[in-house]
């Protein structure tokens, strides 16, 4: 990319101020970024996503502002009150965070803190979020980012909480849009456990670009919750990488309700036999949002199982996007892939794109994929209304019903009551 050609966006990330440590990793993702096209409609990859508003906005680096603890006791969850990391910005906020349940051996803490004591495992930043030429936002994210989490569980441990992070961003001027990159790196160690809980708010114009990289040994077991309820008029994309070994299980449930632009890039790779994964989506999303989950799911070697639930609930004039790929590798014999997208469409303006896709390579395998779009059922309205609920009650029934096999899959029951009353809110 020549000087002349880069934008505000890639200048302002570029430029800001950057740790030395990684520094070859992050030379290299430059470099990458420097010589590649920025991402756009021309490219079948980003074919529904128009990210003119995203690259014509005047960025600065984010700055770490002060946050109010009403504010943190009014959205986090009560249940993690002692295992919680909260960032803002991209930085630490050791007033806010609090892991005084954590156990000893257990590490809970920013990457830069970690590093003297974890080097062999600081190693791993950058093994499957690696710099190329199809992920520009990893890319600008490995490049730039300033610190982040890092999560180890020990040979056969597992912490007596869920393990909470919160990433908070905020604007402080309305004709500067800050760019914050969170980065989280999680090792389970072989026979290890864990549960890990994600949220991301925020106030005012932003972007949040954001790469987890999680690295689970034989035997492992990893619940992970994931919600977004960025600012409507933020921007956020994610990307996440998962290794599952042998034996070891995945299990992750992604609720997704904020933004103005919104993607999530889950990368998915069995590199031992016998690995379990489970994803269960959820996007709500209304007005003239625009939601996107781009996975990828790799069954690299015999005898593993994945599931793939995706749903969106689409309002207004709003565009949901699904763009799934599972791929068999020929030596994956013993394969078991199955994947859903459904999708409610609530108005007329409203907009679903939806593509499931099978590349199977193997012979002794089972898979199966499936795509619905369409409307609240008239016959199901007609009869709530015939015991007596008005059309928005009914419409609500509805909605929580389609919404709640994936909501239910969020473990701590605070967040979980409060996810089912924004579907409430949504109808």
């Amino acid at each position: 990319m020549s000087e002349g050609s880069e934008t505000a966006f890639l200048k302002t990330a570029l430029s800001s101020l950057r740790p030395n440590s990684w520094k070859l990793l992050r030379e290299h993702a430059e470099e990458i970024i420097r010589a590649t096209p920025l991402p756009s409609q021309d490219q079948e990859e980003w074919k529904y996503i128009d990210l003119q508003s995203v690259f014509s906005q005047a960025y600065n680096p984010a700055t770490n502002n002060i946050i109010k603890p009403l504010w943190i006791g009014a959205s986090s969850a009560t249940e993690t009150a002692h295992s919680l990391l909260v960032i803002t910005n991209g930085q630490l906020d050791s007033n806010q965070s609090n892991t005084s349940s954590v156990d000893n051996g257990i590490v809970f803490s920013s990457l830069t803190n970690s590093a003297k004591d974890f080097p062999e495992k600081h190693e791993y930043v950058g093994k499957l979020a690696c710099p190329s030429n199809s992920d520009m936002f990893s890319n600008i994210n490995t490049a730039c980012f300033e610190d982040g989490v890092f999560i180890y569980i020990p040979k056969g441990r597992s912490p007596l909480t869920p393990l909470h992070i919160i990433f908070r961003a905020t604007s402080q001027a309305s004709d500067v849009t800050p760019i914050i990159f969170p980065r989280i790196l999680v090792v389970l160690e072989p026979g290890a456990k864990a549960h890990i809980v994600e949220e991301y708010f925020g106030e005012g114009k932003y972007l949040t670009n954001s790469v987890l990289e999680i690295f689970l040994g034989e035997g492992a077991s990893l619940a992970h919750d994931r919600t977004q309820h960025e600012s409507m008029s933020a921007f956020h994309f994610c990307t996440l990488c998962i290794d599952i070994g042998q034996k070891a299980k995945y299990t992750s449930t992604s609720i997704s309700m904020g933004g103005s632009i919104s993607r999530q890039k889950p990368i998915c790779k069995f590199t031992g036999e016998h690995g379990e994964l489970e994803l269960n989506y959820l996007s709500l999303v209304n007005t003239t949002q625009i939601a996107d989950t781009h996975s990828t799911i790799e069954h690299q070697v015999p005898n593993c199982t994945s599931k793939q639930v995706q749903k969106f609930i689409v309002d207004n004039s709003a565009h949901g996007i699904f763009r799934g790929q599972i791929k068999v590798h020929q030596m994956a014999q013993g394969t078991s892939a199955s994947q859903s997208s459904r999708n409610l469409l609530l108005a007329k303006d409203a907009k679903i794109d939806t593509m499931p896709q099978l590349e199977i390579l193997a012979d002794d395998v089972k898979c199966s994929h499936g795509a619905t779009v369409g409307q609240l059922d008239a016959e199901e309205l007609f009869y709530l209304q015939s015991r007596g609920l008005d059309l928005d009650s009914a419409k609500n029934i509805l909605l929580v019903g389609f919404a709640t096999d994936i909501i239910n899959h969020i473990s701590l029951p605070s967040i979980r009551n409060s996810l089912l009353q924004k579907v409430l809110k949504q109808g």
